[in-house]
């Protein structure tokens, strides 16, 4: 079993969705200038504006592309450097406790907001497992540079990164 209680316990800690529709601190526009690669940070409040723009066509999958690419990338460093059973059955486990664990913070969060689509809350959760499993990716292959880390960290501090549009990435 490869080691990953760090990212355990500050997955554990974070405030998975508490901070949605709050406005924006400072952290939070750095992390979305570092993960955005120094995109404009802009701003959604409410479960159905984050519903509004996840369903735009103006949404680019371009940063999607570049996460894409760069988890592909660290995973193949993280196979060459680990077991494949091993890296395997701990990013598998990693990725069920986290999902978990998301799923009922967001489920928390569109029930103190309220106007949450329930399909919103799966897929609040899964962006938020997804980033969890980029994050592991990224340390097992001792990257601690990649954007990821500062994704990472806007879903620790209760936002969700939405996404790009024109030439701003969008948080909620």
């Amino acid at each position: 079993m490869i080691f990953l209680g760090p990212l355990r316990a500050e997955i554990r800690a974070a405030s998975w969705f508490a901070a949605l529709g709050e406005p924006l601190t400072e952290g939070d526009i750095a992390d979305a200038r570092a993960y955005g690669d120094r995109l404009d940070v802009d701003h959604v409040k409410s479960w159905p504006e984050a519903e509004a723009f996840l369903k735009s066509p103006d949404a680019s999958l371009e940063l999607w592309d570049r996460d894409e690419a760069l988890r592909r990338k660290l995973l193949a460093e993280g196979e060459a450097r680990y077991p494949e059973r091993a890296l395997w059955t701990s990013l598998s486990e990693l990725a069920t406790e986290a999902g978990d664990l998301v799923h009922g913070k967001a489920a928390t969060a569109a029930a103190r907001m309220g106007g949450a689509a329930a399909a919103s809350i799966h897929v609040a959760a899964g962006a938020a497992s997804q980033a969890v499993y980029q994050l592991a990716v990224a340390r097992l292959a001792e990257n601690d540079t990649s954007p990821f880390e500062s994704k990472f960290r806007l879903f620790a501090a209760g936002r969700w990164p939405l996404g790009v549009v024109g030439t701003s990435l969008v948080l909620f």
